[in-house]
């Protein structure tokens, strides 16, 4: 697991960032005050707060759920619980660490800890990964097909960031099916970065290690193999994670709907949220804490008065990032002290001839 330490200074990084930003939302509007906001809330229709808190935990089971039906592909059925603690964990850890880069080392240590050899779980990950860009590209897509003009009326420092953020998403997509479709390449990775491990003097003898990574290596190709035949398992995955960023992006035209909205600018306040999402890829942020706030306030000025967009942002991020944060940081907490991992039939045998070598 991450060592306690960095949990707690990336925590505190997260958090900072995230008080960054909302002093940043609300300094933006000089028409903002407690009063409004708390009228804001309160004048609002409560069915389509729960609707937002719903597409909130539909975000995080659909994940655990497209998770499930890839392991299960390869063989490891695994229960509910578990894959909603994957996928609670790589959330959590992606909201609190630069571009996302703790969420998926730490699912796979949970993934590890149940048995799934290393090679499964860094195939299921990635194509896990593959799946949740390409659904974002294509609803980028279809927001610049039906919807170019709302693109038009983003300021110049905003289209860049949208940009930047689609180039970035699509050169990291090729990247991940690569990876997918060569074993090589990701030995070559994994070798250099334990040889680099071993210069900083952090490992001493990396050949245990390497015969364990020669292992996993022969699991990803076996499974990088098997992807091509699991074209129904492929479109399930895909499905979930369309449906995940789907309904997270509906949470900021449902808090637009629940605080007064007019119904006809709903799909476009959806599309806005679409760029929004586009652009938030551009920077290796937490959560994107800043920019999506950015952004939102620049895409949302042609639908409210500059007061109501600032309590929009707070409110939408808040729903679809803070709170979703916070009840996946309680899911992996529990998940951490009371999930008992179960180890697989090759580390156990790996354990059997480790100590019959030491007998003789």
């Amino acid at each position: 697991m991450l060592k306690k330490k960095n949990r707690i200074i990336w925590t505190l990084v997260a958090i900072l960032i995230a008080a960054i930003s909302i002093y940043f939302v609300i300094a933006q509007s000089k028409n903002f005050s407690i009063e409004s906001f708390v009228n804001f809330i309160t004048g609002s229709n409560p069915m389509w707060w729960i609707l937002a808190l719903l597409c909130m935990l539909a975000f995080i089971i659909f994940e655990g759920l497209a998770i499930k039906v890839i392991i299960k592909a390869f063989g490891y059925p695994k229960s509910a619980s578990k894959c909603l603690l994957y996928s609670a964990s790589d959330i959590y850890f992606s909201a609190i660490t630069p571009s996302a880069t703790g969420g998926q080392p730490v699912c796979g240590l949970f993934m590890a800890r149940d048995g799934i050899p290393g090679g499964i779980v860094t195939v299921s990950l990635i194509l896990n990964l593959v799946m949740y860009t390409v659904s974002i590209m294509i609803t980028g897509i279809a927001a610049l097909i039906f919807k170019p003009e709302i693109f038009n009326e983003f300021d110049g420092t905003s289209k860049t960031l949208i940009i930047i953020g689609y180039v970035m998403m699509t050169g990291l997509n090729l990247f991940f099916i690569i990876l997918l479709k060569s074993s090589k390449i990701v030995h070559k990775l994994s070798s250099g970065f334990l040889k680099f491990l071993r210069k900083i003097r952090i490992i001493k003898d990396i050949s245990k290690l390497e015969t364990k990574l020669q292992k996993s290596m022969d699991d990803y190709e076996e499974c990088a193999r098997m992807i091509r035949g699991q074209k129904t398992m492929l479109l399930k995955v895909f499905i979930f994670n369309f449906l995940q960023r789907t309904l997270q992006i509906c949470i900021t035209a449902i808090v637009f709907l629940a605080t007064g909205g007019a119904a006809s600018k709903a799909f476009d306040v959806w599309m806005t949220q679409v760029y929004v999402v586009m652009g938030s890829n551009c920077l290796p942020v937490p959560g994107a804490m800043g920019v999506s706030d950015y952004l939102l306030m620049d895409g949302m000025k042609n639908f409210m008065d500059e007061a109501s967009v600032t309590d929009l942002d707070l409110l939408s991020r808040g729903v679809s990032f803070y709170i979703c944060v916070i009840l996946t940081g309680i899911i992996v907490a529990i998940g951490f002290f009371t999930h008992r991992g179960q180890k697989s039939e090759q580390e156990i045998e790996a354990e059997k001839s480790d100590v019959r070598e030491e007998k003789c």
